[in-house]
């Protein structure tokens, strides 16, 4: 009988043995996912303040005109006519307009049958060689002005001419859409570029030499069949 007992209580010891062993590994496994779950919360903590931190540094427009370059630039009167200089009145002036693999030349009489991307860098560019800045700072949105808090200055009415030629327009941001309250906007990115005869410095001054040319990305919103600016940016190039 004894020896029964013993063994009833050796079985019983072993099973409670078991059950703590298992109790253990079950405490551990909760305690690994709980680790588990923290570093993944963690990390994706880490990641969306990285994506803030980083979009506040690239926010702003890029705006050469804030800045002294320090260059010399060509005197010109706000009212002399770049028409009248034989030399430039011979340049090409018109927009190559690319996107989606489809280049077009576009000039101001093709405006009405253009997109409403096309329509807008056709109207940038002629009131840009033409010293419109009242025409100018329609193109914009209000957001490209205040710029993120540090607000851009809006082009005076009338500066002197630009005689700008050799414009090249090519989209190179894959179209997004969102809807919103007043209906679908797009987004799209196009990589600006163009020359600058006899630079006054009151357009692009960071443009030192006729033959440079230094492009820049243009975010463009189009919303109710009407294309703006929205951001100006500088290109990055990997070295």
């Amino acid at each position: 009988m004894n020896e029964i007992k013993k063994d009833n209580a050796e079985q019983e010891a072993l099973v409670r043995a078991l059950d703590a062993k298992k109790r253990k590994k079950r405490l551990i496994k909760f305690i690994v996912g709980i680790l588990i779950a923290l570093a993944v919360l963690f990390a994706v903590f880490l990641i969306l303040k990285n994506c803030a931190g980083g979009g506040e540094k690239t926010s702003y427009s890029y705006d050469p005109l804030s800045e002294d370059w320090g260059i010399g630039y060509y005197e010109q009167d706000v009212n002399f006519d770049i028409f009248t200089d034989e030399v430039y009145a011979d340049k090409d002036i018109g927009v190559r307009f690319s996107s989606n693999n489809v280049e077009e030349y576009l000039t101001v009489e093709d405006r009405a049958e253009a997109s409403y991307q096309a329509q807008l860098f056709i109207d940038y560019f002629d009131a840009a060689i033409h010293g419109d800045g009242a025409k100018l700072n329609t193109l914009f949105t209000s957001d490209y002005f205040k710029n993120g808090g540090k607000p851009i200055k809006k082009y005076p009415d009338k500066f002197p001419m630009q005689k700008i030629y050799r414009i090249q327009v090519e989209k190179v941001g894959g179209t997004t859409t969102e809807n919103t309250v007043e209906g679908t906007m797009i987004y799209e990115y196009y990589k600006v570029s163009f020359l600058i005869m006899d630079n006054n410095g009151k357009f692009r001054p960071d443009l030192p030499e006729e033959q440079s040319s230094i492009p820049l990305i243009y975010d463009v919103i189009t919303l109710k069949g009407e294309s703006k600016i929205n951001r100006i940016s500088q290109i990055v190039y990997n070295k």
